[in-house]
C-alpha cells in the first residue's frame, strides 16, 4: 500500500514538472518579435549599468525560452559585457563576463563561424583586460585581436571588429602594443563600413557606429 502511494506521488510530481515544461514552450512569432523589439530598444538606449543589467535579464529570458536562434543569446551577452565595463566592482564585473561567455557560447552553437559572434567573443576578452592582473593582459589582448582578425576575414564588410580593434590599439600603452595612429586608421575603416553596412534583419547586431564616431573625434585632437 505504501509502495503504491509512493508511485502515485512520483507520478503527480512528474505531471507537475511536465506542466511546467509545457508552460515554457517556445513563444509565438508575434510574441518573439514584440519582446525582441522592446528589449533591443531598451538595450541600445541603455546608458548605465542598471539598464544594461535589466536588458540582459529581459533578453536572456527571451533567448532561453526561444532556444532556436543565436540573436537573443548574442544580445544578452553584449548587454552583460557593457554592464561589466561600467561596473566598479571587480568581482561583479567578472561574474557578468562569465555570464556573457555562457551566452556567447550558446549563440555560437546555433551559428558557428559567425563574424558577429566571433567579434563579440573578442569584446569579452577585451573586457577581461581591465579586471585581470597585468600578467594576464597580454594573453587577453592577444585572444581579442585574434578574434577580431578572424571576424574580419570571415566578413570583411562587418564594421564592428575594426571598431573594437581600434579601441584596443588606442587604449593600450605603446609598451604593450598600443598605437594611436593605427587605431585611428581602424576607426576610419570602421566608419566607412558603417555607412554601407546593412544588418541582415531588424534584430541583427547593429551597434558601435556612435562610439566609433566619438573615437574618430578623439583622433583629431
Amino acid at each position: 500500500m505504501r509502495f503504491h502511494k509512493h508511485i502515485i506521488g512520483l507520478l503527480c510530481l512528474i505531471f507537475i514538472l511536465a506542466q511546467g515544461l509545457f508552460a515554457q514552450e517556445k513563444m509565438s512569432t508575434i510574441e518573439y518579435h514584440s519582446q525582441m523589439k522592446s528589449s533591443l530598444h531598451t538595450l541600445y538606449k541603455a546608458g548605465n549599468i542598471e539598464n544594461f543589467k535589466r536588458s540582459a535579464q529581459q533578453l536572456r529570458k527571451i533567448a532561453e525560452q526561444e532556444q532556436t536562434k543565436w540573436v537573443p543569446f548574442y544580445h544578452t551577452s553584449y548587454a552583460y559585457v557593457m554592464a561589466a565595463f561600467m561596473s566598479k566592482e571587480k568581482f561583479e564585473a567578472e561574474e557578468m563576463l562569465n555570464q556573457a561567455q555562457m551566452m556567447v557560447d550558446k549563440a555560437n552553437k546555433f551559428s558557428p563561424s559567425n563574424s558577429e559572434i566571433i567579434a563579440l567573443q573578442g569584446f569579452i576578452y577585451q573586457a577581461r583586460v581591465g579586471i585581470n592582473p597585468k600578467s594576464k593582459i597580454h594573453e587577453f589582448v592577444q585572444k581579442a585581436v585574434q578574434c577580431y582578425d578572424q571576424a574580419r576575414f570571415i566578413k570583411p564588410e562587418n564594421p564592428r571588429p575594426y571598431y573594437l580593434l581600434g579601441q584596443i590599439l588606442y587604449r593600450l600603452p605603446e609598451t604593450m602594443g598600443g598605437n594611436k595612429e593605427n587605431a585611428c586608421k581602424h576607426f576610419q575603416q570602421a566608419s566607412e563600413k558603417y555607412q554601407t553596412f546593412k544588418p541582415r534583419s531588424e534584430f541583427s547586431p547593429n551597434w558601435g557606429a556612435e562610439g566609433n564616431l566619438l573615437m574618430l573625434e578623439k583622433c583629431k585632437q
